[in-house]
């Protein structure tokens, strides 16, 4: 249907009306273009502030030290510390809470740091509060990174990389830093000396005693571990120490648990002697010559050897053969001081 025209005029009323209307946007539209060049002066401080912020992003800022009881001279602190604890840990590791969760994690502070003459060169300080020494050492050695250089700070310490670890008492402290040249590594050396001098602990971490059961012979350099749960997959087997050696073009694990009396280290080697056959569907070959009481089990390509000597759990794991089982037991046990009858 065609359009029909519309022809009709409008009155002087809504004439005057329209331009009312378009009188009062216009006076608006003024009004809103003059304060655009007026700003008001709150927003101009504001914005400078942000300018100021924006400029020195990444700088460090003089503020409290609060992680630590004083810096070392050359770094400032970037950011206020956070802390954390076993129910938020997972917020700031997530993926590797499980690890210090295990070994009896407390707590954890951390905090960022700069260099003050090169602010990109920056770090970010962990210290988590382990508990007891031993669990401090448990989760330093068990994420230990290959090609880890030992350092001579605190009970113990190593840097691999861009990062430094450290052992003071029941702290173990982590430095990650943003790069791995010298300067950064030295600010990450001296801010850790800081914390083991300023940090007052009631024992230190020595594993001597441990490790000294283990043969020296063909020992991978520190590969001394100490595991606090969970060892080999078996749920009843904790706080157990391995070590790892050369065998052949491959490796083998060593281990050794020092438990309350015979007794006990007697179940405890049942009790994994059943858990790589029963549990893992290994097959027990005829006892070996030695030691005594020995167990070896070809858990299918692999062969895991337990006995106990006195108080101590001790064995093999992972090794090529049941013959290579077998020679490294008895190394073991030559190592171990003599059970008393």
């Amino acid at each position: 249907m065609p359009a029909i025209p519309n022809k009709r005029t409008p009155s002087a009323v809504e004439t005057a009306v329209s331009l009312g209307v378009l009188a009062v946007l216009a006076t608006v539209l003024a009004w809103m273009f003059q304060a655009q060049r007026r700003f008001n002066p709150a927003v101009t401080v504001a914005a400078a502030a942000a300018e100021s912020a924006a400029k020195a992003a990444g700088a460090p800022v003089a503020s409290p030290p609060e992680l630590f009881a004083s810096w070392p001279v050359g770094l400032g602190a970037m950011s206020v510390a956070e802390s954390f604890t076993p129910a938020t840990l997972s917020d700031k590791i997530d993926g590797k809470a499980e690890l210090y969760l295990s070994a009896g994690f407390v707590a954890m502070r951390c905090q960022r740091v700069a260099l003050v003459a090169n602010p990109a060169a920056w770090m970010e300080a962990f210290v988590f509060d382990m508990g007891t020494p031993a669990s401090a050492f448990s989760v330093h050695s068990s994420q230990k990174r290959p090609g880890a250089t030992e350092v001579e700070l605190g009970d113990y310490a190593y840097r691999a990389g861009n990062v430094l670890c450290v052992v003071h008492g029941r702290y173990y402290v982590e430095i990650v830093a943003a790069d791995d040249r010298v300067p950064t590594m030295e600010a990450a050396t001296g801010l850790a000396r800081v914390f083991v001098a300023t940090t007052a602990v009631e024992q230190h971490a020595d594993v001597s005693r441990d490790q000294a059961l283990f043969p020296p012979e063909g020992q991978l350099a520190g590969s001394v571990t100490l595991l606090s749960t969970d060892v080999f997959g078996c749920e009843q087997l904790t706080d157990v120490f391995v070590a790892r050696y050369r065998e052949g073009d491959g490796e083998v694990t060593l281990f050794v648990a020092c438990r309350a009396s015979p007794a006990e280290a007697g179940r405890q080697a049942a009790a994994l002697r059943s858990f790589f056959v029963k549990d893992c569907g290994g097959r027990e070959l005829s006892p070996p010559a030695a030691p005594a009481g020995a167990a070896i089990i070809d858990s299918g390509g692999t062969f895991d050897g337990v006995f106990a000597s006195g108080p101590i759990l001790a064995g093999v794991h992972q090794a090529p053969s049941g013959e290579a089982a077998e020679r490294w037991l008895v190394r073991l046990q030559a190592k171990l001081p003599p059970a008393q009858p």
